[in-house]
């Protein structure tokens, strides 16, 4: 059990030193054991929102570009969209943080 809680801790806390990539050879290595393998499915998951996120608001953001006429319209678009992205990752950085934290302090 003291394993499983180390393991699964990593898998969120590899958004300091090996986002994504850590918790994505978790899940593909621990198919047989769903102690191990549903914390890092959701922890692959938590740290790649951010970046789905930023690729559709890049995409949403050259899209609009090309219909805009006004420059500055598409200027405070591209705020707004950062503002949104710099949240999301924010906040998917600090739950992953919580839940690896959690799980090194449960019993």
């Amino acid at each position: 059990m003291t394993r499983n809680r180390v393991i699964n801790s990593l898998s969120y806390l590899s958004i300091l030193f090996l986002p994504v990539l850590f918790p994505l050879i978790v899940w593909a290595l621990t198919g047989d054991n769903p102690e191990i393998h549903r914390p890092a499915a959701r922890a692959f998951w938590v740290q790649l929102l951010p970046m789905i996120m930023g690729i559709v608001f890049l995409i949403v953001l050259a899209v609009s570009g090309f219909y805009m006429d006004n420059l500055v319209h598409s200027g405070w678009l591209a705020i707004a969209l950062l503002s949104v992205l710099a949240v999301i990752a924010l906040g998917s950085s600090l739950y992953a943080l919580i839940r690896g934290i959690q799980y090194l302090v449960s019993e």
